[in-house]
């Protein structure tokens, strides 16, 4: 069980070893993430132990594997020479022009998001939260299907803008002090949680809280004793919401023999990569690279990674009626069900290469500033775009919109 855990560590939280400090929030996100996922169902819960031996020792085989040549690429390509390219927008123009340029964009996608979700809202007929069906209602399954395709682009396009604004929001409160980006954020946090998707708002919000206290120095270990605890209440947030609006068939999702037991019901990474593990190597048909595609077609694409993951893990079940948008496979299992062994090595390697290389690079914008704005948007690029390249191997169109969002926080528009 220890090596399986170390493993997942180091998937999860490995770009300490070439960037430990405390600007770097995705790693102090994912470090909350751990006491969630992993530690809580494989040492307090031991969801492991209902697995056969064989499965678990596939398992363990695959993720330290795919750790090892993971750091190893990491290292490497954070000593690979960066490559000019063309400057973004803050290495262009003065810090505070760049401020106020922040601000504006940050408004009027604000504005779009608003109206984007209401008119979908409209359109569709329900709320998530309010739903009979929440939880079908909140992946679209069964009857609220139709509905939202109706609208589904721009839903989807609004939603991507919406979950990025909380910590870009936060973060001009902070360094403006004007109370309307307060109001604008508690809009945002409302709109995100009629939608039942909880972690879009602690991770923004957590993000923004992080890039303070980092800014702030004497903050920051407050900001790492709490985030666990955070993540934590954020893993039986549907339970806490079916106590609100007195849901029975969210708080039936939860009736468990411990405060563990919840917590892991939650976050059930691990036995979301065991069950997977258990049903494909039960009948393996390796994807051969078609998953990394996959994402990037419209529909319910068999080949898609969040359908096919789905698919695999229930071979007899019927995917509308799966209250879920795919599961969180990491990445060496991944590299395992596309080219076996071979993969599991490729993957991992070149996805830490990658992600060591521009780790580097990010690493290096954020010396060059004193911006706490500036220092946010890297963190933002380096979230919700280099990490698309990090994951390559599981590309998804949902990423577009995202693109298009940061595209104008690092390049010059017209904006009148």
């Amino acid at each position: 069980m220890l090596i399986i855990f170390i493993s997942l560590c180091i998937l999860s939280i490995g770009s300490y070893f070439i960037w430990f400090s405390r600007y770097n929030i995705p790693a102090h996100l994912e470090l909350a993430f751990i006491f969630t996922r992993y530690l809580v169902p494989i040492f307090l819960v031991n969801e492991i132990s209902n697995f056969d031996d064989e499965i678990l020792q596939l398992y363990k085989n695959i993720l330290i594997i795919g750790a090892v040549f993971y750091l190893l690429g990491m290292i490497l390509g954070n000593l690979i020479p960066l490559i000019k390219v063309k400057k973004f927008s803050w290495q262009v123009i003065s810090e505070e022009e760049y401020s106020e340029r922040v601000k504006l964009v940050t408004r009027y996608f604000f504005y779009f998001a608003v109206i984007g979700f209401i008119i979908s809202y409209m359109i569709m007929g329900f709320i998530p939260m309010f739903a009979s069906n929440p939880l079908n209602a909140k992946f679209f399954r069964g009857e609220y299907q139709a509905p939202y395709m109706r609208i589904a682009v721009l839903f989807r396009a609004a939603n991507f803008v919406m979950y990025s604004l909380p910590p870009l929001l936060l973060v001009i409160w902070y360094h403006f002090r004007k109370t309307i980006n307060l109001f604008y954020l508690l809009i945002v946090i409302l709109l995100i949680a009629s939608t039942l998707t909880r972690g879009n708002i602690f991770y923004g919000l957590l993000l923004a809280i992080g890039v303070i206290c980092a800014y702030k120095k004497k903050l920051f270990k407050y900001y790492i004793l709490s985030i666990i605890l955070i993540f934590s209440i954020g893993s039986i947030s549907f339970y806490l919401i079916g106590l609100i609006f007195h849901s029975d068939m969210l708080l039936a999702m939860y009736e468990k023999d411990n405060i563990f037991e919840t917590i892991a019901l939650g976050a059930p990474d691990v036995l979301d990569h065991l069950t997977f593990l258990k049903s494909f190597n039960n009948t393996p048909l390796y994807t051969y690279g078609r998953t990394f595609y996959g994402g990037l077609i419209p529909g319910h694409y068999k080949w898609n990674p969040a359908v096919w993951s789905l698919m695999v893990s229930n071979p007899d079940g019927d995917l509308n009626e799966i209250t879920s948008g795919g599961l969180r496979l990491p990445l060496p299992l991944w590299g395992y069900v596309s080219f076996s062994w071979t993969g599991v090595v490729l993957l991992s390697f070149f996805s830490g290469l990658i992600n060591g290389y521009l780790i580097k690079a990010i690493k290096k914008m954020i010396k060059e500033t004193q911006s706490i704005i500036v220092i946010t948007v890297v963190i933002l690029l380096y979230v919700n775009v280099y990490t698309q390249f990090v994951t390559f191997y599981a590309l998804s169109m949902y990423s577009i919109p995202v693109f298009a969002f940061m595209a104008f926080y690092m390049y010059r528009f017209k904006l009148k």
